[in-house]
């Protein structure tokens, strides 16, 4: 494995972390309650990096 791998689990696991606080950062902290677009853009995002790095 190389370090990729654990950037991608890393990756994920931030993502999961997201989704249990509500918020999420970008250039600045996106909540869900004040703006849903964003906030799922962002983490999809991130699942769609983590999940093309470990793959």
């Amino acid at each position: 494995m190389d370090i990729w791998f654990y950037v991608g689990i890393g990756l994920i696991l931030w993502a999961v972390k997201d989704l249990f606080m509500g918020y999420t950062y970008l250039w600045e902290p996106v909540a869900s309650d004040e703006d849903p677009w964003t906030y799922w853009t962002v983490l999809l995002v991130w699942f769609a990096l983590g999940i093309g790095t470990v793959v």
